[in-house]
């Protein structure tokens, strides 16, 4: 028989700008990570023995923390309220970790002169549907997307869902508006978008996400766990600075 392992997994962004960050913060806090070469996708923190560190894509990560296979994960807060499954035990430990910072935003075409608030954008959706169209709203995100659309009164609209680069959605014809994730807005601005009153869909940063289950159910887990999370916020509190603790073990 099998012994129930012991060992806390910690996964963190493998990719895109959230690596660097989630590398700076662990460093930051005490807790730097120590990996052998770049192409291996297991690391350690020296500073706290029992704590294997994995590497994955931040569109994995919710994933794995949901079935198991991980127990706690460093992710930005948007991705997860994409991602996650509501009926399985996952929850945010800790928010607003001071890093990761952005936005997922409505992009409206410049070319759009009178339309200045998503009060705007809700008229321009029913002009849509009276000459039977159906306003197309291109995103990577289209969980929080709709949630918000519907929440602001829009109900005629259809979600293109893209991977690759969606400035250029409206450009190309694939889509009328776009619902991108942005810390500046350059990007927009560059191709020829601009943001709107009312059209943020959600603001961001990193946070510290777990599997409630494993951890309730493995003492030596739960322990390291606490380690871990103590040593965050001690680093954040002897700054006086406050983090959102959402969830105690």
């Amino acid at each position: 028989m099998m012994s129930e392992t012991t060992e806390l997994k910690l996964v963190i962004p493998s990719d895109g700008a959230m690596y660097e960050s989630t590398l700076e913060f662990m460093e930051k806090v005490g807790l730097s990570v120590t990996r052998e070469s770049k192409r291996r996708y297991i690391a350690h923190i020296p500073n706290l023995s029992g704590v294997t560190v994995l590497l994955l894509r931040s569109a994995d990560i919710t994933a794995t923390i949901e079935d198991g296979s991980a127990d706690v994960g460093l992710l930005g807060e948007d991705r997860y309220l994409e991602l996650r499954q509501e009926n399985l035990p996952t929850t945010i430990i800790l928010g607003d970790l001071k890093y990761g910072d952005c936005s997922l935003t409505l992009g409206i075409p410049n070319s759009w002169s009178d339309v200045s608030s998503i009060a705007d954008v809700a008229e321009v959706a029913v002009e849509f549907r009276e000459r039977g169209l159906s306003m197309r709203v291109a995103t990577k995100s289209p969980r929080l997307t709709e949630r918000y659309l519907l929440s602001r009164g829009i109900n005629y609209f259809s979600l293109v869902r893209l991977s690759g680069t969606l400035e250029l959605a409206p450009e190309m014809g694939f889509a009328d508006i776009i619902a991108d994730i942005t810390s500046t807005g350059t990007t927009m601005e560059e191709n020829q978008l601009k943001t709107i009153q009312g059209g943020t869909i959600i603001e961001s940063e990193a946070c510290l996400i777990g599997n409630t289950n494993d951890l309730s159910s493995n003492i030596t887990k739960r322990n390291k766990a606490k380690q871990f999370i103590k040593t965050i916020t001690g680093y954040f509190e002897s700054r006086s600075t406050r983090i959102d603790v959402r969830y105690n073990l």
